[in-house]
């Protein structure tokens, strides 16, 4: 499912029902329904580090539109690092997400970049957050959707 050939849609090992979505307003987040960008394609770059695209829909159906890659933004004032929808590029550094095995959980991914993980929060959501020493805490699951849309 890491190949870049498949499409997934990505869960939060303990999130109950909940999928990630690019949401219409542009930022990831954890949703109920089929709003926004649900289907990703983990694109491999080199070793670890993946550009994630999204495309529109759980369903997959026609009409996928162009790529957005998750990317992470600093919205300032002290809040928390997030992901937003990007145009895609490659050579962005921000763009560039590691996905590596969660330790001791099958099939189970920890989503990072430059040291920040992905993680859930009570009061914001998902945030990006360098966790220091701590072990990371939130892991995610990786459900495959069938082939990816045709990329040129």
């Amino acid at each position: 499912m890491l190949s870049g050939t498949r499409q997934v849609t990505v869960t939060r090992v303990d999130g109950f029902e909940a999928g990630l979505s690019l949401t219409d307003d542009g930022r990831l987040a954890e949703v109920d329904d089929d709003s926004g960008r649900q289907l990703f394609v983990p694109t491999p770059l080199d070793g670890q580090d993946f550009l994630i695209k999204s495309y529109r829909g759980a369903g997959g159906g026609p009409g996928t539109g162009e790529p957005r890659c998750w990317q992470v933004r600093n919205p300032g004032n002290s809040q928390p690092l997030v992901v937003q929808g990007a145009a895609c590029n490659e050579d962005e550094p921000r763009q560039r997400f590691t996905i590596a095995p969660a330790e001791g959980a099958d099939e189970a991914f920890l989503i990072s970049n430059n040291s920040a993980y992905l993680r859930h929060s009570r009061e914001n959501g998902l945030i990006l957050e360098e966790l220091g020493d701590a072990a990371p805490t939130t892991s995610f699951r990786f459900n495959d959707n069938g082939p990816a849309p045709d990329q040129k």
